[in-house]
């Protein structure tokens, strides 16, 4: 499918004029067609594949999960241990939880443009995380970038930047905290080789996490580099390209530069510490709530075991999963407890608490969705206000 361009800038000379719209096809080169000539392909076309491998991901789970003796639902004698409270108080933690993680993206979005709505920022932030927990396969980590693109106040590359330094930090944050805790809990010795009946090495999470650790730290590392070297990768960029085309450099080159612009936060620590606050309050806030639960359903955590569990499961989210993350959040639920709990308790309290709290954050999340959707219908953006006050004062006239 062509993808087109809208130009941002003027050129003379006969190259590139404002306002032009550009695609580029299949064979590299540019063309000068107009947008509503363009063929486009339906949005279930482009998503179909992904959904159906999805599906299919999630029916091999699932069947993984039946064969190796994981409950989906928790056996009848999981309840006998059951402190009540734990539930609603891990639920009203997640919630708050939510709240730090999504009105955060609004410190990132401040250095690209200074008047944006908070509440409607906020209510594209819950829209954005509830579809990357519903879509396939990480589909939903696009919606964010797209929604505030449409406002016109930020383009969507920009905004991509900002959502992959967002999930490049908490990911490093998550692992060096899941690292500290690891350090401060006491793992079952020797960690099992399996959960269940499933042939699951619980033996590696502690090298996955030393792996994981080292990949999230040469991801900032490349991050920060590249948003202080970003005028020489820009004039790279459009260097090489231009060899082929020099339209396709322009392009290019002012891809790489508003994907720098969405780092730009980085060195203003009026933005980056208060983000950076919030983002250990989100984890610590987490980490609580899953606390709550672990005692909830019978078991007897420590608080540092509570933060492994939420790092393991967090890592599992990584994995290729069904819709709402199904299985992988199963399996990596159950591989956390496994690190510290009998079988026997996995099995029982563990199988209440992987319910619960996938009960949970599915219903968080499509309440999320619903809040969000309001949001965004209840306050326009400054630059759509703008467009309607000269049609609003004719009328009033």
């Amino acid at each position: 499918m062509p993808a087109r361009v809208r130009a941002t800038t003027q050129h003379t000379g006969g190259k590139l004029h404002h306002g032009s719209s550009l695609a580029l096809n299949s064979g590299g080169s540019l063309s000068g067609r107009e947008p509503g000539n363009q063929p486009r392909r339906s949005a279930l076309y482009r998503v179909a594949p992904r959904a159906l491998a999805s599906l299919l991901i999630a029916a091999g789970f699932a069947w993984a999960l039946q064969r190796g003796g994981l409950p989906f639902t928790p056996p009848s004698e999981a309840y006998a241990h059951l402190r009540w409270w734990g539930i609603p108080a891990f639920v009203v933690l997640t919630a708050v939880s939510v709240y730090l993680r999504t009105a955060r993206w609004m410190y990132l979005l401040r250095p690209l443009c200074h008047d944006l709505v908070h509440w409607r920022v906020f209510g594209i932030g819950l829209v954005g995380f509830s579809a990357v927990f519903f879509a396939p396969l990480r589909l939903g980590e696009m919606v964010r970038p797209y929604l505030i693109a449409r406002d016109g106040e930020v383009t969507f590359v920009q905004a991509v930047g900002t959502v992959a330094a967002e999930r490049i930090i908490d990911g490093l944050v998550l692992v060096l905290l899941t690292a500290a805790a690891f350090g401060l809990s006491t793992p079952l010795s020797p960690l099992p080789n399996r959960v269940g009946a499933l042939p699951i090495p619980v033996s590696l999470v502690p090298s996955t996490l030393l792996f994981a650790t080292v990949l999230f730290t040469l991801a900032f590392l490349t991050m920060a580099a590249f948003y202080v070297a970003r005028e020489p990768a820009r004039r790279l960029v459009k260097s090489v390209v231009g060899l082929v085309s020099e339209r396709l450099a322009d392009f290019c080159s002012g891809l790489v530069e508003r994907l720098a612009q969405g780092f730009a936060f980085l060195p203003s620590w009026k933005v980056s510490g208060p983000f950076m606050r919030d983002t250990l309050l989100y984890w610590c806030v987490g980490a609580t709530a899953q606390w709550a639960l672990l005692w909830g359903v019978g078991l007897d955590p420590t608080p540092a075991q509570a933060f492994v569990a939420l790092g393991v499961i967090g890592l599992g989210s990584l994995l290729p999963a069904g819709p709402g993350f199904f299985g992988a959040y199963q399996v990596a639920t159950y591989t956390a407890l496994a690190m510290f709990f009998p079988e026997q308790e996995v099995l029982t309290k563990g199988a209440l608490l992987v319910f619960a709290r996938y009960s949970a954050h599915v219903t968080l999340s499509a309440l999320a969705s619903g809040l969000g959707f309001l949001l965004i219908a209840r306050f326009p953006s400054n630059a759509t206000t703008e467009r309607l006050r000269p049609s609003l004062s004719s009328a009033d006239a």
